[in-house]
């Protein structure tokens, strides 16, 4: 796309960029808390003046209308681009819903009318409108690291937006809501004009250009349809989703429509809205990247009608409001967050120049032919069989939905034919940074072996790896390692240590647990020039936990200060396991070497965040892995090992990095004895040695019952506890004999 008529940019300062990401945030709270009250005004408004007869109706009015509004809004940001026309857009929203307030004064129903297509055909439009800016705005990395809040107080807002519904649905009439949601809309568009500073462009496109791109992109979309049978079972999925997800809304809106009156209408769509984002966002945050791994791009796009479809034989099953409520509640969730991830990884085969000509088609044209579809049928059913309306409506939906899994699952054999073409082709170009889901990972790793997985770990400083710079024997080790065969890739790894290019794939194969040792050993043997790899994935919490996991033990056999730094930094990872090995690793690794030494400050850091996870996070750690560095532990032996805490452990590991390490092991094994005067021996070496910052917090882990009173001086204290040494052997030997089965 050519632009024209542009001003050099501005680089924004610091100071512009954080000005920017509050007004995103703040339109992004304002934008949701008016999809969530509009949704439930225009709800209440229509069923309340017109009943749900007329409501399929409606719903074939208001597809038409938006699809002729996103050709509308299309060719408005062609021209003029989203940082022009969006804050615009809003305003004159925001104008529109005082208008029709004030109709609904003296005309209520042509405002319920007017009420309905707005926000059917203006609402969806103007949100993503909003993201356009945003994406436009800021660049990749500051979209990625810094906006985490927008989605989170974009649900806020839906919260809101909800409650304020249900109180004016209490106490006023519904139309009272308009004036309301007509002030979100004038909040969206003064923090989009906000966004806006910084010296970034307006973009304005080569009108000639983008004017026949649009023309043609319709007629382009249906020519590649006509010749992708894989593009043609998306384009039905969507339809069959939609038709689905129509039956639903109308036999829900069917029961609804029987409450006493338009303000426990909105309220009850105020609540469901509301309470539909809250848990999406609950499960996107927690959920939305195990399944894709898990699952793949088309079993993940498959939940969606498998889920709908069991929620709604539920509901026939048990007919009524309740069960029809979770039924669709279940659609939106899943829809707004499983669905929608599916989906938009489904597109990655097609080459950026068809996905631009079929996406508009799939994305806005099959929705609306869905809605249109399933309102006129819906139409029908109230007309013929009113009285059995929502339990015919229902199983249509289930009905749907079962296609809907048949066509998602056949997509996945498509995908990955697709996907394998467009590789080899080099008809597509893929960041294996971004991707989301294991399935697709092992194809580019199958296809284009692991150049792609030495692009992750290089990302933040050498150049990207090159096959055209290898000679052919790194090519073949290359070929080598990106075998799907674990005896090829372990007879790779058990030659000579791979060179510092080739590291970043070795290490991609720590996550393989067939050759994560072999793995291991080879990069061992490869000494100080895998540290700086090592160290990139090991602190980059996006790399696989099971590599990241793995990493500290190979740093931990390489004596030089940057394994020591990559392990120390890693004593702050989010999970457990991580810092427990690094801990382990920095312990072993100051035995290789005594001038290697960690700062105090770094251990207690590291020790306080331990005891500040609280006693239930604190007793249910638990290791995924078993390797060898067992041996490597200052505290733990064959006698111990199944009674001690890992937490405390860690902690005593992490302490004696920095503490005499021979009395700390002495108290860590006197805890364990089982014998009171011995235990109590261990805790007032550690009361009088420990430092109080880190003694008052870690003490309610240590169970101390001992009867209060002064402590002994610290070398009294050492002297008692070394001369109980062997009383703690004796009693750990009998405790290990109970444990071992006789015979």
């Amino acid at each position: 796309m050519v632009y024209r008529g542009y001003s050099r940019p501005v680089t924004p300062s610091r100071d512009e960029t954080r000005n920017a990401i509050l007004a995103a945030t703040v339109a992004s709270g304002a934008g949701i808390a008016f999809q969530v009250g509009s949704k439930a005004t225009r709800d209440a408004l229509f069923l309340s003046s017109f009943g749900v007869q007329s409501l399929p109706a409606m719903v074939m009015a208001t597809s038409l209308l938006a699809i002729l509004f996103a050709v509308l809004s299309g060719k408005a940001l062609l021209k003029w681009g989203p940082g022009r026309v969006i804050p615009v857009a809003f305003a004159g929203s925001a104008a529109l819903l005082l208008a029709e307030w004030m109709v609904s004064l003296w005309l209520p129903k042509a405002a319920a009318i007017v009420v309905y297509l707005h926000v059917g055909c203006l609402g969806g439009l103007l949100i993503s409108g909003f993201w356009s800016v945003i994406n436009e705005r800021f660049d990749p990395h500051t979209a990625k690291h810094q906006l985490g809040s927008v989605s989170i107080w974009g649900t806020i807002g839906g919260v809101l937006g909800g409650w304020i519904a249900t109180r004016v649905g209490r106490t006023l009439p519904v139309a009272a809501m308009l004036p309301i949601l007509s002030a979100f809309h004038l909040i969206c568009a003064a923090a989009i004009m906000g966004m806006r500073g910084g010296g970034v462009l307006v973009r304005r496109p080569s009108a000639e250009g983008d004017a026949a791109a649009s023309a043609g992109s319709m007629r382009a979309g249906l020519l590649v349809l006509q010749r992708s049978t894989y593009l043609r079972g998306l384009v039905a999925l969507v339809v069959l989703v939609t038709v689905s997800e129509g039956f639903l809304d109308l036999a829900l809106k069917n029961r609804v429509a029987s409450l006493a009156d338009g303000g426990a209408i909105l309220r009850f769509f105020a609540i469901f809205y509301a309470a539909v984002s809250l848990v999406s966002l609950v499960i996107q945050l927690l959920m939305r990247r195990a399944v894709m791994e898990k699952l793949g791009p088309a079993r993940t796009a498959s939940a969606l009608p498998a889920g709908v479809g069991l929620a709604s034989l539920g509901a026939l099953v048990f007919p009524g409001l309740s069960t029809l409520t979770v039924a669709k509640g279940t659609e939106s969730v899943l829809s707004n967050t499983v669905f929608r991830n599916g989906y938009e990884v489904l597109f990655t085969p097609i080459s950026p120049r068809d996905k631009r000509a079929v996406k508009p088609i799939a994305d806005v044209g099959a929705a609306r032919v869905g809605d249109l579809f399933a309102a006129g049928i819906a139409q029908t059913v109230f007309l013929y069989f009113m009285l059995h309306a929502p339990v015919i409506l229902t199983a249509l939906a289930v009905i749907a939905s079962v296609a809907a899994v048949g066509v998602a699952l056949r997509l996945e054999k498509g995908y990955v034919e697709s996907l394998e073409r467009g590789l080899r082709s080099r008809a597509i170009e893929l960041d294996l940074s971004e991707v989301r889901d294991g399935m697709t990972r092992s194809i580019m790793m199958k296809t284009l072996g692991p150049l792609e997985t030495s692009r992750i770990f290089q990302a933040g400083g050498g150049d990207s790896l090159s096959i055209s710079r290898m000679d052919l024997s790194q090519q073949a080790r290359l070929a080598a390692l990106a075998s799907k065969d674990s005896d090829v890739v372990r007879r790779s790894l058990r030659g000579d240590p791979v060179p510092a290019e080739l590291a970043p794939a070795v290490i991609s194969l720590l996550a393989w647990d067939d050759v994560a040792r072999d793995a291991i050993q080879n990069l061992r043997r490869a000494g100080p020039d895998a540290v700086e790899p090592l160290n990139t994935a090991l602190l980059d919490p996006s790399v696989e936990f099971a590599v990241r996991r793995r990493v500290p033990l190979v740093l931990a056999v390489c004596p030089i200060p940057r394994a020591l730094e990559g392990l120390s930094q890693g004593l702050a990872d989010r999970r457990f396991e991580v810092r427990y090995r690094c801990g382990r690793g920095l312990s072993h690794l100051t035995d290789l070497d005594a001038s290697l030494r960690v700062a105090p400050q770094v251990v207690h850091e590291a020790v306080l965040r331990e005891v500040d996870t609280g006693a239930g996070v604190w007793e249910g750690r638990r290791l995924l892995d078993q390797f060898d560095d067992e041996r490597w532990s200052p505290m733990v032996d064959d006698v111990i090992r199944n009674r001690a805490n890992q937490s405390l452990e860690h902690v005593f590991t992490l302490l004696a990095l920095v503490f005499p390490r021979e009395p700390l092991r002495i108290a860590f094994r006197g805890l364990h004895a089982g014998d009171p005067f011995l235990r109590g021996t261990a805790l007032e070496y550690l009361e009088s040695a420990l430092p109080p910052e880190i003694r008052r917090p870690l003490w309610p882990y240590l169970d101390d019952r001992r009867p209060r009173r002064s402590p002994r001086p610290t070398d009294a204290a050492l002297e008692a506890l070394l001369r109980s040494n062997e009383s703690i052997a004796i009693h750990l030997d009998e405790l290990r004999r109970k444990d071992t089965p006789a015979g």
